[in-house]
């Protein structure tokens, strides 16, 4: 194996392959990044059982070849190279990296341990969407999916498919984020994909800018661009029938402006935090104004005022501050709706604006009973 690339290509595409190296590998070759010289490209893979990266980097190829170097010693040399080309040789079970004046030789790693990656069958259900609307959707849902690794289930995001629509949600049974948008695919699939893997395809949507094609099959999803392919297993367990949680019907209605209540949660919640995390802020809605105020008379009070516009009766309503910001921070536009029956029963955030072929979201938030 001989080839020469580019420094700043080669040591992102390194980066990006760390991502699904395993962090605990059980096998010693699940360390590693296996680099496959065929044509004129690269092919870097990567695996740790659950989540399985590949991806393909045009290059100078001089002699075809297999190799897998250990990932993480890989990474930090190619951190540290100076800003010129990268050529790389392997030498019996060596790796020989050499970058301007600078040269390193890497002991390699059986090629033959690092086991085959799965690959998505041809008769997957898969559409395509675009780079945005898979990284807002992606963003706007999995902010909602829990970090419990005792409920797995609700660890990831759920997908479903049907009747031209593709439905995202996400819930940790203090809230829940729904997002749907168009869906190409004429086929009904469900999964229940684990919030790491969208999270690791939004952020290569989000650098190339390039159309998400995205494959759903029984155990498992891929996601794949123009350069790189990410497959993971689904997450086992049930997801919860999330649909009778949103409310039908609505008593009163709120049109507030997005970043000004963003930023009022968070000042005043910073009274609240001072006594404990679990504190809530206390949304006193009437006609015109919300009034937000956190804390208590222990540590301190604040409270900050902002115009709002009430459809309904007033309202006093009670939220975890860092639930509501969350929602906030991911619902975009300028003024979003929050919908209530009353200070016991779950509210709906919803974006001002009327739903575009972007697709449509709802986020739900749990009260805290004050």
């Amino acid at each position: 194996m001989k080839f020469r690339a580019e420094r700043s290509e080669f040591a992102d595409a390194i980066t990006w392959a760390l991502r699904s190296v395993g962090a605990r590998a059980t096998l010693p070759a699940l360390s590693g990044v296996l680099l496959r010289l065929e044509g004129d490209e690269l092919q870097l893979s990567s695996t740790d059982l659950e989540l399985s990266g590949t991806l393909r980097l045009p290059v100078q190829v001089e002699q075809e070849g297999t190799a897998l170097i250990p990932g993480r010693l890989l990474g930090d040399v190619v951190r540290t190279l100076p800003n010129a080309a990268v050529e790389a040789e392997v030498n019996g079970d060596v790796l020989q990296l050499t970058c301007g004046r600078a040269s390193f030789a890497l002991r390699l790693m059986p090629a033959e341990d690092f086991p085959a990656l799965p690959q998505p069958a041809e008769d997957a259900a898969e559409a395509t969407l675009k780079a945005d609307v898979f990284a807002t959707t992606v963003t706007q849902v999995g902010r909602a999916a829990s970090t419990d690794e005792h409920r797995p289930a609700l660890t990831g995001v759920h997908l479903a498919s049907a009747d031209g629509v593709l439905t995202a949600a996400a819930t940790d049974s203090y809230r829940l984020a729904v997002r749907s948008v168009p869906w190409d695919a004429a086929v009904d699939a469900q999964a229940l994909i684990p919030r790491r893997a969208l999270d690791e395809g939004r952020r290569a949507a989000e650098s190339l800018g390039a159309d998400v094609h995205l494959l759903l099959e029984g155990s498992q999803a891929t996601i794949s661009l123009p350069d790189r392919r990410l497959t993971t297993r689904l997450l086992e367990g049930t997801f919860p029938e999330y649909q009778n949680l949103i409310p039908q019907t609505v008593e009163r209605q709120l049109r507030v402006d997005r970043a000004a209540l963003l930023e009022t949660v968070k000042r005043v919640a910073v009274v609240g935090e001072a006594n404990t995390s679990a504190t809530p802020v206390t949304l006193q809605i009437s006609a015109d104004t919300v009034e937000v105020t956190a804390g208590s008379g222990e540590v301190g009070k604040a409270e900050e005022a902002l115009p709002g516009q009430l459809d309904g009766e007033p309202l006093q309503i009670g939220f975890n501050p860092r639930y509501l910001a969350d929602g906030l921070e991911v619902a975009g536009g300028e003024e979003v709706t929050l919908e209530f029956r009353d200070e016991l029963k779950p509210a709906v955030l919803r974006p001002g604006a009327e739903p575009d072929e972007g697709g449509d979201f709802l986020y739900l938030l749990m009260p805290v009973r004050l």
